[in-house]
């Protein structure tokens, strides 16, 4: 057993559990489970107990882009791929969890059952339309759902949007794309995100019931762009006669469906038809979301409304953002604040990338408030996790954990945050090992102890 990481500061007594992150890149340092080849990614876990972080663990992964706990496992996913199964410690183990066929790399997990929600585009052929794949499983795992949505065409999906009730899915001007390596040898390139701009096609969101079988699509216009990340999703409540709704952030008994449904989202603009693309190129370049620029810029966060065939969109600030999360807690379910990676394009050129991470950003959306957090000079943050407080009420009354790389040290630290007075000085930041620099990009999952114990 190795000795606790260093540690600045002092670690609030209710963070107890573990940290994972995914990314490309293999780990530089600590316990390898395993030892990854060139250009694999690698999964991360720092565990928490008793105000010490006592542990750093590394394993190889070819998933790259996103991890989850569920029922007692540790799941990786590529951006499209089978999963990949590992114990909490990192251990690789044979997957079990009745799935075949590839899915997105996000995966929603149902507040209120603990079940996960999840999908998948399917190219089509010449005969066969191509599909929107959807399953649930429940909270031990099994999968207890299924169904599909006929596609005109196949768009890049990335992150779909889950209520109580409803699912929301966004189709693009993207189609899927075979890509080939420009020397003219014909190889077929391996590329993370398989898909072309389409330009000219139209834009469409879904709206479905969890509960049916796919067949009762309702269809909004949208003016085309690209959607990464949804930040957020819930059901618009009513109000019952004599009966008032619960603030936001919280439950709303007593209150009805309006039928609306409420996204917030990262919002890229698009090629317009007529504007020069090369389709020999993906849709996000090999550094990924949020170190690439999409279509020459970056997003701004937005809020929809769905109701029927309409949609209404609105712009929640003017920043520019990615890696939004919000408290899991309150997933499907009303919320009021959320949180993101604040980017910007880099216009440095002797510097080998397309994006610049400032700090993070926390909204508030009942006061339409925004406080913005920076690591430093010489630091970049990565997407934060909330971890709401033991005695927490509220979706800001916790801690954001968010790792950042220290370019003085050539290594990353993990630091902890109060969510509720962001701006202020972290509450602490743990050392990790000399030369372990985590990816800025790619996703992470907090999984409690008394979820292991």
């Amino acid at each position: 057993m190795n000795p606790p990481l260093p540690l600045d500061g002092v670690l609030p007594p209710d963070l107890q559990g573990t940290l994972v992150r995914i990314g490309p890149g293999a780990p530089g340092g600590g316990e390898a489970v395993g030892e990854p080849g060139a250009g694999a990614g690698a999964l991360h876990a720092i565990e928490l107990r008793d105000g010490a972080a006592i542990s750093y663990v590394a394993s190889p992964s070819s998933a790259n882009a996103n991890v989850f706990w569920q029922a007692g496992k540790v799941l990786a996913l590529a951006e499209t791929g089978l999963l990949q199964q590992f114990s909490r410690l990192l251990q690789p183990e044979e997957f079990d969890g009745g799935l075949s066929v590839p899915i997105a790399s996000h995966v929603h997990r149902d507040s209120t059952s603990g079940g996960r929600i999840l999908f998948g585009v399917e190219q089509g052929t010449e005969t066969a339309h191509p599909f929107l794949r959807l399953g649930e499983w429940d909270s031990s795992g099994d999968l207890v759902h299924r169904m599909e949505v006929q596609l005109e065409r196949a768009t890049w999906q990335h992150d779909i949007g889950v209520t109580a009730r409803h699912i929301a899915f966004i189709e693009s001007p993207t189609e899927g794309a075979t890509f080939f390596a420009d020397d003219g040898s014909g190889e077929i390139l391996d590329v993370a995100v398989p898909f072309r701009w389409a330009p000219g096609a139209q834009g469409w969101v879904g709206v479905l019931d969890r509960d049916g079988d796919g067949s009762d699509v309702r269809w909004a216009r949208l003016d085309p762009c690209l959607v990464t990340h949804v930040l957020h999703a819930y059901d618009e409540p009513g109000v019952e006669p004599g009966v008032g709704v619960a603030g936001v952030g919280s439950g709303s008994a007593g209150s009805s469906d309006t039928g609306a449904v409420v996204l917030y989202v990262c919002r890229y603009e698009v090629p317009e038809e007529g504007q020069p693309v090369d389709l020999d190129t993906p849709v996000v370049g090999p550094a990924g979301i949020g170190m690439s620029l999409i279509a020459g810029g970056l997003p701004t966060l937005e809020r929809w409304r769905i109701e029927g065939e309409r949609l209404e969109r609105v712009q929640v600030d003017d920043r520019l953002v990615e890696y939004v999360t919000s408290d899991p807690l309150c997933e499907g379910r009303l919320f009021r604040y959320g949180y993101a990676v604040e980017v910007a394009p880099n216009w440095d050129r002797s510097v080998d990338r397309e994006v610049d991470h400032i700090g993070l950003l926390r909204f508030d959306m009942a006061r339409d408030e925004v406080v913005a957090w920076n690591p430093g000079q010489h630091r970049t943050a990565s997407e934060p996790l909330f971890v709401r407080a033991v005695d927490g009420k509220s979706d800001d009354e916790g801690w954001l954990l968010t790792m950042v790389y220290d370019a003085t040290r050539g290594a990353s630290d993990l630091y902890v945050l109060d969510a509720s007075s962001l701006g202020r000085r972290p509450q602490a930041i743990i050392h990790l090992p000399e030369s372990v620099e985590l990816p800025f990009r790619s996703h992470g999952t907090w999984i409690s102890a008394d979820r292991y114990r």
